[in-house]
């Protein structure tokens, strides 16, 4: 049997995440248990105000692999969206801040990074089981020179 938060719990978690990172300056927030957390800043497709997401992340090679899975809703989440509008994008991982270029993984990488996502966190088989939607995982592939030691 499986279980989700409620979709207010989620919200107040990825607040609370992104109060820890700036709070901080990085140096919490990262990690929580044994997984890995980002910062994803993107621009809203229809406001075009800044919008920051926690999400986890596992790294593959240089890229940051994100899920869209939205715990499992049957639409996509609105960060995923902001990024189809506008792949070019902000990461902070730890106390590192870094432009990057979203990517969506083609079907082949898409299966090889699936089965990676579910060694690291096993849950994302229950979200998938919740919707027809197919999980888009998307590649953050750094650009140079952008990364800096500071969040600023």
């Amino acid at each position: 049997m499986s279980w989700r938060l409620p979709y207010a719990a989620v919200l107040a978690v990825d607040k609370l995440t992104q109060f820890v990172y700036w709070a901080t300056n990085g140096r919490l927030g990262e990690h929580q248990l044994r997984y890995s957390m980002l910062l994803l800043h993107t621009v809203g497709r229809k406001s075009g105000k800044r919008r920051t997401h926690t999400l986890l992340y596992f790294q593959d090679g240089d890229d940051f692999v994100i899920c869209a899975s939205n715990n499992g809703a049957p639409r996509p989440p609105a960060w995923y969206l902001n990024l189809l509008a506008t792949p070019r994008v902000w990461i902070q991982h730890g106390r590192i801040r870094r432009e990057v270029i979203a990517v969506i993984a083609d079907p082949q990488d898409r299966e090889r990074l699936w089965q990676r996502l579910l060694e690291v966190r096993p849950q994302f088989a229950d979200y998938q089981r919740h919707t027809s939607r197919v999980f888009p995982l998307i590649r953050l592939k750094p650009l140079p020179t952008t990364e800096s030691a500071s969040a600023g």
